[in-house]
């Protein structure tokens, strides 16, 4: 039987509760790029989220993606903790970058506090932004990890990596002050707007296999990942994304026995993994979405996109946890708007449930 034609609202709610579909979910990880379509410059889209969140509607309106707005500052947790963001306005497109870290030296780590998720100059706007998805009926997200992603952002991955040898007890500090920090965003988002209107994003660059091994995964991140994932659970936060950038596949055992997962989490996989070997692994409780290579978004052509959507659809929309088609990361910025149709019309012409 072939279901009527779901908003998108319907399609992720049945796609949590496992009824029928009528096509697999699309979420294309648009972030800068809604301000490329808008003709917004970066600086806006970052420093005024009022425009981001007009940018995020304008694309998927146009698109007709099955994602909800969103909103995120590069390096943000460097930001928070004292580092010095800048936006560049040439050209319009441009990433933020931290012009001066947080902490450029050994003595600087004891320096370092907890910022006030209010005041904290990308936290603030996060909030922002929250308050705007909330009076349009759209749940908000909140930061759930990683903290060495924040870590990264406060000392730069070339210390880190030299710290992981020579100061592991300065990176268990950071990584102290990173989850710390989480935790306090998690109770400012939840005491505002309750935790059954929250979702969590997690995202997982440096502790995949090419950043660190499994081993330095354990030792130096899995302790904290553990405790965010129960402190913010505890707290009302049910609905759960991962998204596991790069090659994770040594550390599933973690997901699987280690870490407390909700039921349903979604998880987000690199073009590096298996899908369909991962959701095998992580069993039918969960969500896979992916993987399309962002290098195809950005400089393939529309009939290579689609292509690889159309093979992708057809080799996963049956798994048993359920499947959402997405990039492999952040959608790039600068990709054709027509390549992003593609993707969605693959998903329109395979994806159908019957």
């Amino acid at each position: 039987m072939i279901i009527k034609e779901l908003s998108s609202a319907e399609r992720m709610k049945r796609l949590v509760t496992r009824e029928g579909l009528d096509r697999v979910p699309i979420i294309p990880l648009a972030s800068l790029y809604t301000a490329y379509i808008s003709n917004i410059s970066a600086k806006e889209y970052f420093l005024e989220p009022e425009k981001a969140m007009e940018a995020q509607l304008w694309a998927r309106d146009l698109h007709g993606y099955d994602a909800g707005p969103s909103y995120n500052i590069p390096d943000w947790g460097g930001w928070d903790f004292g580092g010095i963001l800048e936006i560049p306005t040439s050209p319009r497109i441009s990433l933020p970058r931290m012009v001066k870290k947080a902490v450029t030296s050994t003595k600087d780590v004891e320096k370092l506090e907890v910022p006030n998720p209010s005041t904290a100059p990308a936290m603030s706007r996060s909030l922002v932004f929250a308050r705007l998805s909330r009076e349009k009926g759209f749940p908000v997200s909140v930061w759930g990890g990683s903290p060495m992603g924040i870590v990264v952002s406060i000392i730069g991955a070339e210390t880190l990596l030299k710290w992981l040898r020579k100061e592991p007890s300065l990176v268990h500090r950071l990584l102290r002050l990173a989850t710390d920090y989480i935790i306090e965003i998690a109770k400012v988002y939840t005491n505002e707007f309750g935790g059954e209107n929250c979702s969590a994003l997690a995202t997982y660059p440096m502790e995949c296999f090419a950043m660190m091994s499994p081993k330095m995964f354990e030792k130096y991140s899995l302790p904290y990942v553990i405790e965010i994932h129960e402190k913010l659970i505890e707290m009302g936060i049910k609905k759960w994304t991962i998204h596991l950038c790069g090659d994770h596949t040594r550390n599933l055992i973690h997901w699987q026995q280690s870490i407390k997962l909700m039921p349903r989490t979604i998880f987000t996989l690199g073009h590096e993994m298996d899908m369909l070997k991962t959701a095998e692994a992580l069993g039918e409780e969960y969500i896979i979405g992916g993987n399309i290579h962002t290098t195809l978004m950005q400089i393939g052509s529309a009939n290579e996109v689609y292509r690889a959507c159309k093979e992708t659809i057809e080799k996963m929309k049956y798994i048993p946890g359920g499947f959402i088609l997405a990039p492999d990361c952040v959608l790039p910025s600068l990709t054709p708007p027509i390549n992003l149709h593609a993707m969605v019309k693959a998903c329109r012409d395979f994806g159908k449930y019957e």
